[in-house]
């Protein structure tokens, strides 16, 4: 979602900060010394993967389990106080799910999710949303996809991923044979169905 249906350079540091507060707290580090940690890792997985790498999986490959830093983001981070409707952007996912089912892939939890959502005023635009929570799996796990896919019964053909992050979220759906589209940001989807 984030870096696909908007842009919050605000938000996007205090994803961090809850990062390294997660590590902090499960490490029991100096919260500076997390900081360091933290990012070096998310350095280093960037450079392996060639692209961006979420702090999910950052703190993922450095042993938290995903319900603990779910836990604590919940706690510390509220979306909402950083997100604005985007009116474009609902008006063209209204238009789009005219002829297309629309659905949400994200590594976040539910209730994450839920608050953007509410926050960016795109309840009733979305056919189904997958999260952390729906299968236990996290993008770039091509397993993801493929449950996902099937819940809507549809073939790889049939899919169109947008995507922010192509490591993330576009290489597996490509390799399973889904169409892709990259964007980086809400003008790049609001500019798709202006030609």
């Amino acid at each position: 979602m984030d870096g696909t249906l908007y842009c919050a350079p605000e938000l996007r540091k205090k994803y961090a900060d809850a990062a390294y507060q997660t590590l902090s707290h499960y490490k029991k580090l100096d919260p500076s010394q997390a900081r360091i940690i933290v990012e070096e890792k998310k350095k280093e997985l960037e450079k392996q993967a060639g692209g961006s790498m979420p702090y999910t999986l950052t703190l993922k490959s450095l042993g938290v389990p995903i319900e603990v830093w779910h836990k604590e983001n919940i706690k510390y981070v509220d979306p909402g106080q950083f997100l604005v409707p985007d009116m474009k952007l609902k008006k063209t996912l209204k238009f789009l799910k005219k002829e297309y089912k629309l659905a949400i892939f994200t590594n976040n939890n539910d209730i994450q999710t839920e608050r953007v959502i509410q926050a960016l005023n795109l309840k009733s635009l979305f056919d189904r949303v997958f999260t952390y929570n729906s299968f236990k799996l996290l993008k770039p796990d091509p397993e993801f996809f493929r449950r996902a896919m099937a819940q809507f019964e549809a073939r790889p053909e049939e899919c169109l991923i947008v995507g922010d992050r192509y490591n993330v979220d576009l290489a597996p759906a490509r390799n399973l044979g889904m169409q892709i589209y990259e964007v980086k940001g809400p003008r790049d989807i609001i500019g798709s169905t202006s030609s």
